[in-house]
């Protein structure tokens, strides 16, 4: 459950949840932005902001924009950002970092691979139903985004994207690589295609893109 304290997200006014997952997938949005995206007046925006400010799940930073009165660029909170799975995060990066100090580096990239064959197992199943591309990584993506990673699946005339907004152990892989090099191993296997990452959430984007050539 996507929970942080006494907030939880599943429970919050349905508007609100919508506003909070777009300003995590953009990284910040405009009043204006959010009105048309969710097609809501921008008084009605301004009031659910104001209910989720409050509950410190929203700030903003100002923006100039010429003459005139500046203008607010709004952003999900570091209290909100944990309302998105990672409450095993921190728990997790300081075990292996134990592993590390006990085992070596080498243990930590043995440990990931384990992880990563597990999940093939459990999950290619769940996906491997058809043998067309596009509806395997749609089935992927819409099992990975119920686990909660957020997951977006887009197409253009050459490729298809798998968009990943949340990492669930973004602490840990911006010190252990070896959780990134796994995950991409482990598209690559369940998905049986060749694929390649072109951003990543532990590298500082917003994102962690996945491409597949059509």
């Amino acid at each position: 459950m996507l929970s942080f304290g006494m907030v939880n997200i599943r429970e919050e006014n349905p508007t609100r949840k919508k506003i909070l997952l777009l300003l995590k997938k953009s990284g910040g949005m405009t009043t204006d932005e959010l009105s048309k995206e969710l097609n809501i007046t921008s008084m009605g925006i301004r009031q659910h902001l104001l209910a989720l400010e409050r509950k410190g799940l929203v700030t903003y930073v100002t923006r100039r924009q010429g003459i005139g009165r500046p203008g607010y660029i709004y952003r999900i909170t570091e209290k909100a950002d944990n309302l998105f799975p990672k409450q095993y995060d921190r728990f997790m990066l300081q075990l292996l970092e134990e592993i590390e100090r006990h085992e070596g580096r080498k243990k930590i990239g043995d440990i990931f691979r384990w992880r990563k064959e597990a999940l093939v197992k459990e999950r290619k199943p769940k996906v491997n139903g058809t043998k067309d591309a596009r509806e395997r990584l749609q089935a992927l993506a819409n099992l990975l985004d119920e686990e909660g990673f957020l997951v977006e699946f887009v197409e253009d005339d050459k490729s298809y994207q798998l968009k990943q907004y949340n990492c669930p152990i973004s602490s840990v892989s911006k010190k252990y690589r070896e959780s990134c090099k796994s995950e991409l191993e482990f598209y690559k296997e369940v998905i049986d295609s060749k694929i390649k990452r072109i951003s990543c959430i532990s590298e500082g984007a917003t994102a962690c893109i996945y491409s597949i050539s059509k």
